[in-house]
């Protein structure tokens, strides 16, 4: 049991106060307070505004403007702001386009094997509203997730997961992850987490990144598919979740090799809707020799690291950009 302490509660009195000013309103009007909210946070928010300008300069390089990377900085620090506002709100969500049935069905066609099945996503979108669809659906899942360092914080944020349907899961709990597919059912796991020790390295966006390891271990123990999936916002209130093809573990193959197909399956959603993607993140902060690398670290030292060309902006994002 974590003490207590004044800024605890200070921080307490911060969040309850934000939580509720955000969930005032129907979605189009909580939308447009994040975007009145932006900037000042991205003012107090240096570090991670300075992230999302370095990472995606990191990876698209000569293939982007510095207005387009700002501008694509700014939407995406927004965007975080949307999908925390998103996982607030009880508000219902609607599909987009896609038929929901069909959006699950490598995931139904997985279950299907009994042997459990990870699915794996990134934070691209808004990946908590797909947990609450996800479990609309009649699926049985499971969610791993890492637990605020607030007590406070801790308790007003699952006292609004309650609601979403699934089972959580805190990410050091190996023996309840365990448990999950050996009871042939749903292990959700994120991904695309800088892990800053015991990593397996493997290429993400064409940067050798250190990977969090649970996926690839548990597929190779229980012999589980992996489906990765995400849950893209179309407007306000209004999302299309997809999955992509079983990633099958291959008896004799390597834990990176696997990690890097489970990486690269999320690569073409990232750069398609790069604006809804957590570049905020160091991603790749923690570096395969131990080191440790900084937002303000010199640009030619971090392409230095690139194992594969710079990534072009997709035509939607260029649009988007103007």
């Amino acid at each position: 049991m974590i003490p207590l302490t004044l800024r605890h509660k200070l921080e307490w009195l911060v969040l309850r106060g934000g939580m509720a000013w955000l969930q005032r309103g129907d979605m189009a009007a909580a939308y447009a307070r994040v975007h009145r909210l932006a900037w000042p946070l991205r003012q107090i928010l240096r570090s991670e505004w300075a992230w999302a300008n370095t990472n995606i300069q990191w990876v698209y390089g000569p293939n982007i403007t510095d207005q387009q990377r700002q501008r694509l900085a700014a939407l995406a620090f927004e965007n975080i702001l949307c999908s925390h506002v998103d996982g607030l709100r009880p508000d219902p969500f609607q599909w987009a386009k896609e038929d929901p049935e069909q959006s699950f069905q490598p995931l139904q066609q997985a279950l299907q094997r009994g042997q459990g099945v990870i699915v794996c996503g990134i934070h691209l979108g808004s990946w908590e509203v797909g947990l609450k669809l996800f479990a609309d659906m009649g699926f049985p899942i499971h969610v791993v997730y890492r637990h605020a360092n607030n007590p406070l914080s801790e308790q007003a944020f699952m006292a609004v997961r309650a609601r979403y349907g699934v089972q959580w899961i805190r990410r050091h709990d190996l023996r309840q992850m365990m448990r999950v597919l050996q009871q042939r059912e749903i292990l959700v796991l994120m991904t695309d987490i800088n892990q800053r020790q015991g990593g397996i390295v493997a290429p993400f966006l064409g940067i050798p990144a250190q990977c969090p390891v649970g996926a690839a271990r548990l597929a190779k123990r229980f012999q589980s598919p992996v489906v990765p999936m995400v849950c893209l916002r179309e407007s306000p209130g209004r999302v299309v979740v997809r999955c992509a093809p079983c990633i099958e573990p291959a008896a004799d193959e390597e834990e990176v090799a696997l990690t890097t197909r489970i990486n690269q399956s999320f690569e073409a959603w990232i750069h398609t809707y790069a604006e809804q993607y957590n570049w905020l993140h160091a991603r790749w902060r923690s570096r395969p020799d131990g080191s440790v690398w900084r937002a303000r670290t010199p640009l030619e030292v971090l392409q230095a690291a690139r194992i594969a060309p710079h990534a072009h902006l997709s035509e939607r994002v260029q649009r988007l950009l103007g």
